[in-house]
C-alpha cells in the first residue's frame, strides 16, 4: 500500500488529477445521495432554527421596547400630573389663599403617599443637586450632586433616564429608572423612579400582544410570553399557569424552561383538536427585568415538506456530472499544469535574487490572470524592496535626531512604563538633577529610585494622568543623592513606545526660582507690614491731631458767631471720614487683629471694610463650629480672601462677592464667588496677585481652585487642614 501511494506522489499533476477526480466521481455515486440528503435535512435544520431565533429576537426586541415605552409613559404621566398638583397649590399661595409653607408640605403628602410599582416614589431635588423631599427624611437637605445621574437631572431637567442604584442595607446595585419634569417655581426637579425589575406591574400587555400574536410559522407556528413560574403572559390557546395544568408533557416542558430561561428545546405537542403528537421545536430567550420568557415555536414536519422534492433534483443533478466530469478532467489539468511548470522556474530565479523575471502573459482566463498577477507582485516587490531600504536610512536618521535632541536637552526628561513602572531612560540634565549616573536609573522601579521627596507627589501623578493622560506644571519637591531637596515643576504625557503605554516626563528646576519668589514676597510682606504700621501710627495720628484742632477751631469760631462753620464742619467730617479709611487700610495691611479673634469674626469685618471702601456687596456665609487657627495661618488665608475680593472688584468689576466657609472635620474650605467678568482663557499665570495666592495656599498647606463660574465671574476654592503643621 505505502509503495503505491509512493508512486501517486511522482506522478504529474494532470495524472493525480484524473485519478482523484474519477475516484471522487465512483464514491460520489455510492455517498453524494445519502450526503447530499443529510446537508439539505441539515440546512433545513438550521434555517428552522434560525427563522425562529430570528423571530424570538424579535419579539424580545418589541416586548423591551415597547415595554420600556410603556414604563415611560407610564412614569411621564405620574410627573406631568404631580406638576400639575403643585402648579395647583402654587396659584394658591400667589392668590394668598394658602402659605408657601403649608403648601409644601401638602404637596410632600400628596407625593410621598404615591408608590410606583413595589418599592417606587417620588423625591424632588433643587438645581444644586439637594434633596428638597424624599420619603427617606434622613436624606432631605443632602447634596448629592457628585452621582453621576444627579448632574443629569441638573442638567436635563426633563426627560427619562436610566441609570444604577442600591437602596441602605442592599448590597449590589440593580437598574433603574425615573422621569423628571421641571417645576420652576420653586426649582423642583420632580423625579418619579422605580426600579427595573418592578416594571412588569406597570406594563399594558396590550401594547403588544397582537403583534407578538400575529407571528406564524411554517402553517401552525406561533410565538408566546411566560413568567419564569409557569404564569401565562402571552399565548394563542392557553391562559393561567401551565406548571399546575393535568397534561404530563406540557407541564414536564414548560418546567424546562423555565429553569434554563434560554436556549432550545425539542419536544412531542398537540395542539387543541388535535388526535396526536408531533415533534415539535421552541426557542426561547429571558428578559430578566421582567421575568419574562420569550419563546418561538413550530411543528418541524412542515418545515421538512420540500426536501422529498430536493431530494429528487439533486439525484439528477449528480447523474448529469457524472457524464461530464470525465473528458473534461485532462483538458483542464493541462491547461493548468504547462503555465505552473513555467511559473516554477520563474520563482526559482526570483529565490536567486533575479527582481526582473517577469512571465508571459497569452491568455486572459485565471493562468493569463495569474501570470498578470505575479508580474504585477514582481513589479510592487521591487518598489517595496527599494522603499524599505530608504525607510530604514530615513528611520536611522531620525533615531539618531530624536536621541541627540533627548539627551542634549536643558531641561530633564525621562520615559517611564506606564504599567510597570520601570524607568525607559532618561538624559544627561535629568540624571544631574537627582545626582544620579545612567546605569542607577535605567531600568529601575521609579518607586525604588526614591527621588521623590514625599511618596504622596508619585500617587498623585498617577492619578492625574489615569483622569486627564497628562499632567502640567507640577510643583514636586524631589531628593537627590546627596540628600538636598530640589523643586522642579514636572510636565508628563502619555504616549505609546513599542506598543506599550508609556509617559513622558520633562522636569524644569524650579528650586532657585522658587526661593527668589519667596524672597520676593517676603520682602513685600515686610513693606506691606511696614505701610500698615505708618499708617496708624503716624499718619492715622496727624489726622486725628488735624481733627482736634478743628475741632478747637470750631468751638472759638461758634462763640464768636463767625459765618464759615458749615464749611469748617465738612472739612472736619472728610477728615473723620480719612481717619477712619486710615485706619481700614492699615488693619487691611496690617491685621494684628486676626490673632485675637476667630476667622468667622474676622472676615465678616473684612466683609465690612470692601463694602464700606469699594462701595460693593461684600457678604460672609458660614455654619457648623467655629473655626480658630494658628495667627499665621489666618492670616494667610485672610489675604487669599483680600485678594480675592481686591480682583473681583478691581478687574472683574464685581458688584457682589459672598464668601462661604465650612468645616468638614479635619479639613475646612472657603469658598468665594463674585459677578464680575471673570477669566478668559487660561487662568494659569495670570498676574502676580494669583501666583501670591498660590504662594500663600503651599505655605499652609492648603489647595486653591480659581475658575471661571459656569455662568458669569469667578470661582475660588480655597481647602486647608484645621491642625496644620509647618506653617511659616
Amino acid at each position: 500500500m505505502k509503495s503505491i501511494l509512493n508512486s501517486f506522489q511522482d506522478q504529474p499533476i494532470r495524472l493525480k488529477m484524473f485519478y482523484t477526480y474519477s475516484f471522487i466521481v465512483l464514491i460520489a455515486v455510492i455517498l453524494v445521495g445519502g450526503s447530499v440528503y443529510y446537508q439539505v435535512s441539515k440546512t433545513i435544520a438550521d434555517n428552522i432554527e434560525n427563522e425562529l431565533s430570528n423571530a424570538t429576537a424579535t419579539i424580545l426586541k418589541l416586548v423591551e421596547t415597547t415595554a420600556k415605552s410603556s414604563i415611560r409613559n407610564y412614569l411621564r404621566a405620574v410627573a406631568e400630573k404631580n406638576v400639575q398638583i403643585a402648579s395647583y397649590y402654587y396659584t394658591k399661595v400667589k392668590n394668598g389663599t394658602m402659605s408657601e409653607v403649608e403648601a409644601k408640605s401638602r404637596l410632600q403628602e400628596i407625593f410621598l403617599s404615591q408608590s410606583i410599582g413595589t418599592t417606587g416614589y417620588i423625591y424632588c431635588l433643587n438645581s444644586q443637586g439637594m434633596a428638597v423631599m424624599h420619603p427617606d427624611k434622613g436624606v432631605e437637605g443632602v447634596n448629592f450632586a457628585q452621582f453621576d445621574f444627579i448632574q443629569k437631572q441638573i442638567s436635563q431637567k426633563e426627560g427619562y433616564l436610566e441609570y444604577m442604584w442600591k437602596n441602605p442595607k442592599e448590597e449590589h446595585l440593580r437598574p433603574k429608572a425615573l422621569y423628571m419634569t421641571y417645576f420652576e417655581p420653586w426649582d423642583w426637579i420632580l423625579s418619579v423612579t422605580s426600579y427595573r425589575s418592578e416594571f412588569s406591574q406597570l406594563i399594558n400587555i396590550s401594547d403588544f400582544r397582537d403583534s407578538i400574536l400575529s407571528q406564524t410559522f411554517g402553517k401552525t407556528g406561533y410565538s408566546y410570553v411566560l413568567v419564569s413560574n409557569g404564569d401565562v403572559v402571552i399565548h394563542p390557546h392557553f391562559s393561567g399557569n401551565l406548571w399546575v395544568t393535568q397534561d404530563d408533557n406540557i407541564r414536564s416542558m414548560v418546567r424546562r424552561q423555565c429553569e434554563t430561561k434560554n436556549g432550545k428545546l425539542f419536544y412531542s405537542w398537540k395542539n387543541p383538536g388535535e388526535k396526536k403528537l408531533r415533534d415539535k421545536l421552541v426557542i426561547y430567550n429571558y428578559i430578566k427585568e421582567y421575568d419574562w420568557i420569550v419563546a418561538s415555536t413550530s411543528y418541524l414536519e412542515e418545515f421538512y415538506a420540500p426536501l422529498k422534492s430536493v431530494r429528487n433534483i439533486m439525484l439528477s443533478t449528480i447523474l448529469a456530472i457524472l457524464l461530464l466530469i470525465f473528458p473534461a478532467t485532462f483538458t483542464i489539468a493541462r491547461g493548468i499544469t504547462r503555465p505552473l511548470q513555467q511559473l516554477e522556474k520563474k520563482l526559482s530565479q526570483v529565490a536567486d535574487g533575479n527582481f526582473t523575471v517577469r512571465m508571459q502573459i497569452n491568455t486572459e482566463d485565471e493562468i493569463g490572470k495569474l501570470a498578470a498577477y505575479f508580474n504585477h507582485f514582481m513589479e510592487q516587490l521591487t518598489i517595496y524592496s527599494q522603499k524599505i531600504e530608504t525607510e530604514i536610512d530615513d528611520r536611522r536618521r531620525t533615531e539618531e535626531l530624536f536621541f541627540k535632541a533627548f539627551h542634549a536637552s536643558p531641561s530633564g526628561i525621562f520615559i517611564v512604563n506606564l504599567n510597570n513602572h520601570m524607568v525607559i531612560d532618561a538624559n544627561r540634565s535629568f540624571l544631574n538633577f537627582i545626582g544620579c549616573n545612567h546605569d542607577e536609573v535605567v531600568n529601575k522601579s521609579l518607586r525604588s529610585l526614591s527621588m521623590f521627596r514625599h511618596s504622596s507627589s508619585f500617587n498623585q501623578i498617577a492619578d492625574l494622568l489615569k483622569q486627564d493622560g497628562r499632567v502640567r506644571d507640577m510643583d514636586v519637591e524631589f531628593v537627590n543623592t546627596n540628600g538636598n531637596t530640589r523643586l522642579g515643576a514636572i510636565h508628563a504625557e502619555t504616549v505609546h513606545i513599542w506598543g506599550e503605554l508609556c509617559v513622558l516626563c520633562t522636569v524644569e528646576d524650579q528650586t532657585e526660582t522658587k526661593r527668589l519668589e519667596r524672597e520676593i514676597i517676603d520682602i513685600s510682606e515686610r513693606e506691606r507690614l511696614q505701610l500698615g504700621q505708618y499708617l496708624h501710627d503716624d499718619l492715622s495720628s496727624h489726622l486725628l491731631g488735624i481733627e482736634v484742632m478743628l475741632k478747637v477751631i470750631l468751638r472759638k469760631r461758634s462763640d464768636d458767631g463767625d459765618s464759615d462753620l458749615e464749611s469748617l464742619n465738612k472739612v472736619r467730617h472728610h477728615v473723620k471720614e480719612a481717619i477712619e479709611k486710615t485706619y481700614r487700610i492699615s488693619r487691611g495691611l496690617c491685621p494684628t487683629h486676626i490673632a485675637e479673634k476667630e476667622l468667622e469674626l474676622t472676615l465678616m469685618e473684612f466683609c465690612r471694610d470692601i463694602e464700606q471702601i469699594y462701595d460693593v456687596s461684600c457678604r460672609l456665609e458660614y455654619g457648623g463650629s467655629s473655626i480658630s487657627l494658628k495667627p499665621q495661618m489666618a492670616t494667610h488665608i485672610y489675604y487669599i480672601a483680600r485678594e480675592a475680593a481686591y480682583n473681583a472688584v478691581k478687574h472683574g468689576k464685581a458688584q457682589n462677592i459672598v464668601l462661604i466657609i465650612f468645616n468638614t472635620g479635619n479639613t475646612a474650605t472657603l469658598e468665594i464667588y463674585d459677578d464680575g467678568s471673570g477669566f478668559s482663557g487660561n487662568i494659569e499665570g495670570k498676574g502676580m496677585g494669583l501666583r501670591i495666592m498660590h504662594y500663600r495656599a503651599r505655605r499652609i498647606g492648603a489647595t486653591l481652585d480659581i475658575r471661571p463660574d459656569n455662568k458669569v465671574g469667578t470661582r475660588i476654592l480655597l481647602t486647608f487642614n484645621l491642625t496644620p503643621t509647618g506653617v511659616e
